[in-house]
């Protein structure tokens, strides 16, 4: 054989070998993934600005802005303040301005209760992490926007400013948000907690 029909025929083996992986791609149903594929200084994946849902890491085209994340952290956070405010001051009146749907009837439930007995609740809270995503809200399926907090919480418990009870909780909780008048206000949250101490 010559050179020039190894040559020929190492052409045909590397036609083959690609065409073969082609195929079990194809046939995989993972050829598609490639249109995902992060290509260093080519085609990075995710794009920049944006990463991959994490409530949804199989779907690598499910992707959030880095700017909107921040805002409904941003959100979030000043809305909890509200809520933190409120039950410091067992004023119901308050919580409109964080909360929205079942979130406010709760916690204006929650607040009022505490207003009638007398007690207000002080919270120390410090978080670990904050997750934010898209979620259906199990509750409201037009709602998909979730912040989750995972961290812990010191709460004390007061009447007529004496402290009555002291504890620490470890929580991990999400809160599904809705963008009403320009702001994102919580409209549900599931409250997973247990004492620590």
């Amino acid at each position: 054989m010559t050179g020039s029909w190894i040559r020929t025929l190492a052409a045909i083996g590397v036609l083959v070998v690609l065409a073969a992986i082609l195929s079990a791609l194809t046939l995989s149903g993972r050829f598609g993934d490639l249109r995902y594929a992060d290509i260093p200084w080519l085609r990075p994946w995710p794009p920049q600005g944006t990463f991959i849902n994490p409530y949804d890491l199989t779907n690598k085209g499910d992707l959030i802005s880095v700017a909107d994340a921040a805002r409904q952290k941003s959100d979030l956070i000043a809305d909890g303040q509200i809520e933190l405010q409120a039950f410091q001051t067992a004023n119901p009146s308050l919580l409109p301005g964080a909360d929205a749907g079942n979130r406010l009837d709760k916690l204006d439930t929650a607040v009022s209760q505490d207003r009638a007995a007398g007690i207000t609740e002080g919270f120390q809270n410090h978080l670990t992490k904050v997750i934010v995503g898209r979620l259906v809200d199990p509750n409201d399926a037009s709602v998909n926007v979730c912040v989750e907090e995972v961290g812990t919480s010191d709460i004390t418990v007061m009447r007529g400013g004496a402290v009555i009870k002291q504890y620490t909780i470890r929580a991990d909780d999400k809160f599904w948000l809705a963008l009403v008048n320009g702001r994102y206000l919580i409209t549900d949250a599931l409250v997973k907690s247990e004492t620590v101490s």
